[in-house]
């Protein structure tokens, strides 16, 4: 792998997770037309990696696709502004941000970083917003989730593109561990619960999964009902922490409270203040130590409220969040008689 390749491109994820997707995706058995599927490839670094993995791969053909999804916009007042701005500066690629009224949008930075791989066609970049983002027909054997933090947008991949997984493919979730990723930690505990996902490594805050069996309609309708009922999908967070440690895990000290840290969250944003308290109490008692870098993730969810939703929405929504909660529609055929 050209390391340094990778590195020129201003970018959040660390080595370590650039050295698993390059080798994880050089490793996968393709077959004919496979494909490679990627949401929020930022500036192209991580797309970079996947890239030059999938060309390492002694099984690539011309016919296996890679598409990497974004709308390479953010919202001048949303979360994702300053790690734009930030990222342009570092690399000095200011001049390339395009600036529309209250919008940023950053495609050209990714063109300009990946130009050799567009050129050649072993990347496709798909602009759309996540509700308007639809799979290949082809079979996925990888997928690299780095844009939905939230189950809301979540439930769109899962219900347009997991079916279109097979037996044996890698998904990765970037940010799995991460204060502010509480329901999809819910959302992928349940598919191990389920023995739809099993665990494979982490990567700093990536989490590796390999698809046991695709998900079907009812596989996620019965995901969708538990992530409806707060009482139901809670104790997924624990599950997320045990099926956690029985992997090989990168630096558990820093990344596994972050799941904890998760569950504080989603619970005081749900206004429940006693079983935060609860949470906060028997997590101390357990003699877990409170580092730093925690601790300051901790003052992070304080000084937001515990909620960054709406800056959220206004980075990746045209619509209103009622639009994206009924964008997926779980159709179950009806029991045969």
């Amino acid at each position: 792998m050209n390391f340094e390749e990778a590195a020129n491109i201003p970018g959040m994820i660390e080595l370590v997770e650039r050295k698993m997707l390059f080798s994880t995706v050089q490793s996968i058995p393709l077959e004919k037309n496979d494909c490679i599927v990627e949401f929020g490839p930022f500036f192209g670094r991580s797309t970079n990696c996947i890239a030059q993995g999938l060309l390492s791969n002694i099984s690539y053909t011309s016919s296996c696709k890679f598409f990497t999804h974004d709308s390479f916009e953010c919202d001048e007042s949303g979360w994702f502004a300053p790690h734009v701005r930030r990222a342009a500066k570092e690399g000095n690629v200011e001049n390339l941000l395009e600036v529309n009224g209250v919008k940023i949008n950053f495609q050209k930075i990714f063109s300009h970083y990946m130009k050799s791989y567009l050129k050649t066609e072993t990347v496709t970049i798909i602009k759309s917003e996540l509700t308007n983002s639809q799979p290949s027909t082809e079979k996925i054997a990888f997928m690299h989730i780095d844009s939905p933090k939230y189950y809301e947008e979540l439930k769109i991949i899962l219900i347009k593109f997991f079916p279109q997984t097979k037996v044996g493919s890698i998904i990765v979730f970037q940010d799995f561990f991460y204060q502010w990723s509480a329901t999809l930690i819910l959302s992928v505990a349940i598919l191990i619960d389920k023995n739809l996902l099993s665990l494979e490594e982490s990567a700093a805050t990536s989490l590796v999964c390999r698809i046991v069996k695709p998900p079907n309609a009812v596989d996620l309708a019965e995901l969708d009902l538990i992530m409806q009922n707060n009482d139901l999908c809670e104790g997924y967070f624990d599950v997320a922490i045990k099926e956690c440690n029985k992997i090989k895990l990168d630096r558990p000290e820093s990344y596994l409270p972050k799941i904890t840290l998760a569950k504080i969250q989603w619970q005081y944003s749900n206004g429940n203040f006693h079983e935060t308290r609860k949470t906060i109490v028997k997590y101390l008692k357990a003699g877990n130590p409170f580092q730093l870098k925690i601790l300051d993730n901790f003052l992070e969810l304080l000084g937001n409220g515990f909620s960054i939703r709406h800056l959220f929405e206004k980075d990746h929504m045209n619509e209103d969040s009622s639009t994206i909660a009924n964008t997926g529609k779980f159709e179950v055929d009806p029991p045969k008689k």
